[in-house]
């Protein structure tokens, strides 16, 4: 009876606030889009906010420590990369900050740049585990692939934005073509290491919520849309084609999986083995938790 006489699926009060945030966060990230466009400002402030969203999801689905956990490695692992870039050009190319928004860590790298990694990097590995339904090692490359992507609609913006420049030979829209190497192999490692931590996770909810599983490829897509808008409208139009359709190859995969599959067939949670779940659920029982 809780699914309603209609067989709609129930959400409780927190999930419609979920649906709310999410639906702000679309219409804010679009705007900002617009925005820039219009005004030739940037409007950063747009992906802190849906930054802000992205890490309330994963409170929800990974519990405070995976999720602490996630932010640790992102600093380990492409936040630290970008100090190795801006000293070696590796992974990247030879590349300098301009304009890009403040503070700076060091005098080297904005924290604006790790909000962002935050950003992509946890949609990205939310968006195809929304595609295959679970979590699983491999998927790794698939999204080292789909963050890349997104690198593909944003980086020749945030250089027309004078965000950063490129000392590199650019080749693709003033960006070099060794960018998209790093950001490939430095997602990559990044989703192998927080889908190995997930993966071990007893402390993380037995179950994760539904609407919150689906809402986070929708997050990923209007941030494409975001700088689609602007790469389209700046002529990058081959940067706009190919990393949308990624994008949305992904993200409707995800989608569709959620339309189709019956409530029932769906893991409770793509994320924790079933071997570490089940203990974490049993003690939660005898707790009196569950």
């Amino acid at each position: 009876m809780r699914g309603g006489m209609e067989g709609r699926p129930y959400r409780s009060g927190l999930d419609r606030v979920y649906l709310v945030g999410f639906a702000a966060v679309v219409v804010l990230q679009l705007s900002a889009g617009v925005a820039q466009l219009v005004t030739g400002i940037p409007v950063p402030a747009a992906t802190v906010v849906a930054t802000a969203f992205v890490i309330a999801c994963m409170l929800r689905v990974h519990g405070l420590w995976g999720t602490m956990a996630f932010l640790g490695l992102v600093v380990a692992i492409p936040f630290a990369s970008e100090f190795l870039g801006v000293f070696t050009g590796v992974p990247y190319g030879a590349y300098a900050y301009l304009d890009a928004p403040g503070p700076y860590v060091l005098g080297l790298v904005p924290i604006f740049i790790f909000i962002a990694w935050i950003h992509v990097g946890y949609l990205a590995i939310a968006s195809t585990t929304a595609a295959l339904g679970r979590s699983s090692l491999w998927l790794a490359p698939i999204d080292g692939l789909v963050a890349t992507a997104w690198d593909l609609l944003v980086d020749p913006v945030a250089v027309r934005s004078r965000f950063w420049t490129w000392l590199s030979p650019a080749t693709v829209y003033g960006v070099p073509i060794s960018n998209f190497l790093g950001w490939f192999l430095v997602v990559t490692a990044l989703s192998l290491a927080a889908r190995w931590t997930w993966a071990r996770d007893a402390r993380a909810p037995a179950a994760a919520p539904r609407v919150v599983l689906s809402i986070l490829p929708g997050v990923l897509l209007a941030s494409g849309l975001q700088f689609a808008i602007l790469a389209t409208a700046y002529g990058f139009v081959g940067s706009a084609i190919i990393g949308l359709a990624v994008l949305l190859t992904t993200i409707a995969i995800g989608w569709r999986r959620f339309a189709t599959t019956p409530r029932e067939r769906l893991s409770p949670s793509p994320w924790t083995r079933r071997e570490v779940a089940r203990p974490a659920r049993e003690s939660a029982e005898g707790d009196g938790r569950a």
